[in-house]
């Protein structure tokens, strides 16, 4: 549940069994409730999971032991899957991201292919809006200088840069929801 409408995922635990087992463990610890989308690049991705937001502050979501690459699905538009450190395709922990395009000739041949473990089945549209939105690199201590291509909403001037709660795109909620068939 985001501040902008609700993004349905599906999980594919048939094919990425440890990184589903590592995204749901963020999940149900509530790691993400109070995160937000800290980077958007148009065309591409959108990106969440590494940083939260409450009482003014920002904060780091703590990461959990990285999971082993689990490279098995192509990432094309809709898919989601973990970030990763550069030149080390066993580095996933906390941080995802939902690919805005067919990325497969780019991220499937990366750092080991960058592991899709779920597939958004509802709210592309939201992610779509998210990266549609004014992008902003604040790169001042405040922000611990790691935010560019911060995706911002309802922000109108640059002469006072403070970002606050309601320009961030925030995860108020990240809940598991088990469908039986």
């Amino acid at each position: 549940e985001t501040n902008l409408g609700t993004i349905e995922i599906t999980l594919h635990p048939e094919v990425a069994p440890a990184h589903v087992e590592n995204f749901l463990n963020y999940v149900n610890d509530g790691d993400y409730s109070n995160s937000f989308f800290h980077r958007s690049v148009p065309g591409f991705i959108i990106q969440a999971g590494g940083f939260a937001y409450s009482n003014q502050q920002f904060s780091y979501v703590p990461a959990d032991p990285a999971v082993p690459n689990e490279f098995n699905l192509s990432n094309v538009r809709g898919t989601v899957a973990m970030a990763k450190l550069g030149d080390d395709p066993d580095s996933a922990t906390n941080q995802w991201f939902i690919n805005l395009a067919d990325n497969a000739a780019n991220l499937d041949n990366q750092n080991g292919g960058f592991t899709v473990f779920g597939t958004v089945t509802r709210g592309m549209a939201i992610a779509d809006v998210i990266a549609g939105l004014q992008i902003f690199d604040p790169n001042g201590p405040e922000y611990q200088s790691v935010f560019d291509n911060l995706p911002i909403r309802n922000f109108s001037s640059l002469s006072n840069p403070v970002v606050w709660d309601n320009h961030l795109v925030l995860i108020n909620q990240a809940t598991e929801r088990v469908n039986v068939p």
